[in-house]
């Protein structure tokens, strides 16, 4: 066996030059380093294999702490462990499309999403990858996107609330809220009403899937971020909140709200603003939240953007969200 030799500094492109001359030729079962990129994968490989995170294959392992979906259908399409590949097919398209709307809905870059393609970033934040199935009437997992042979996989990274953390524990929200009885479409309305008219499409498409196929879902999302966390939907749940997401159509207006600021949280990205009328908790963005503390139990005016709703029960839900603020100097 050859002695294991030190890698140059690839800044240094004269040492890398001649690291490369001389390395042309290998020991048999090896491949010759060719260039920049070749030899920074091995330098990636090596680094990998010195913290314990390289398979016996060369390749990275995904460990407890990849993000997982185990969803378990059950009800009419499903027969002795299989299920009919068209009920299959129509959930997992529906489910990935209403994560990834969800994931655009929560970006604080803009108080509403209803118009527009869903960034590119945002898609391959949220893509999830079909991985195995499990013993169960119909069981399926479902993965985040694998680490990428430009990406470095870190643990006290993937320990953070990412993206389709927010998104996908969003959608659990409002499964639960549907088994809630007889408060349930209210619930879920109040839920979504936040995340534009887009997100309640997204919605009734995916419940339409369980309501028209007769099917139940449980749903277990694993997260490094949040640990276990598991939820149901009954296909007689999702019939009734597919009927009122329908019906219910949105509508937004700008307007001027003058009162105090009286809270607020950069981490939930609120404020909370006390007006004649009341105490209103409203979303906004990156700008506005760093002007919290200066704004404090101060008088403001906030242009904010009131998105309205009214269940087929007849109660009328509001979301409120701060597209600017400014010092009220009257």
């Amino acid at each position: 066996m050859n002695a294991p030799q030190d890698l140059p500094d690839p800044s240094d492109k004269q040492a890398l030059r001649a690291w490369l001359r001389a390395n042309r030729g290998k020991a048999p079962g090896h491949e010759p380093v060719r260039s920049g990129d070749e030899l920074a994968k091995v330098q990636r490989l090596k680094l990998l294999k010195a913290v314990g995170m390289l398979g016996s294959a060369g390749d990275t392992e995904p460990g407890p702490d990849r993000r997982s979906l185990r969803l378990a259908l059950t009800g009419s399409p499903v027969t002795e462990h299989s299920v009919d590949s068209s009920v299959l097919g129509r959930w997992l398209v529906s489910f990935q499309d209403t994560v990834s709307t969800i994931a655009h809905a929560l970006d604080e870059s803009r108080p509403t999403h209803d118009y527009g393609p869903i960034p590119k970033a945002v898609h391959k934040a949220t893509r999830l990858y079909a991985a195995a199935t499990f013993p169960s009437s119909y069981g399926m997992v479902l993965e985040e996107a694998p680490v990428g042979e430009d990406e470095l996989f870190l643990p006290e990274v993937t320990s953070t609330e990412s993206l389709l953390d927010r998104a996908v524990g969003t959608v659990l929200d409002i499964t639960d809220r549907a088994e809630t009885g007889p408060g349930a479409v209210d619930a879920v309305i109040a839920t979504a009403l936040p995340l534009g008219g887009r997100v309640f499409n997204r919605l009734a498409e995916l419940t339409d899937v369980l309501a028209d196929s007769g099917t139940d879902v449980s749903l277990t999302w694993s997260s490094p971020y949040s640990g276990v966390r598991a939820s149901r939907l009954g296909a007689g749940s999702a019939q009734q909140c597919r009927d009122a997401l329908r019906a219910v159509q949105p509508e937004e207006r700008t307007e001027q709200q003058a009162g105090r600021l009286v809270g607020g949280s950069m981490l939930r990205g609120t404020v909370e603003i006390e007006t004649a009328e009341g105490v209103i908790t409203a979303r906004v963005n990156h700008e506005v939240t760093s002007l919290l503390s200066a704004y404090a139990n101060r008088r403001i005016i906030a242009e904010v953007v009131v998105s309205t709703a009214r269940s087929p029960h007849g109660r009328e839900h509001h979301s409120y969200a701060v597209l600017r603020l400014s010092l009220d100097e009257s």
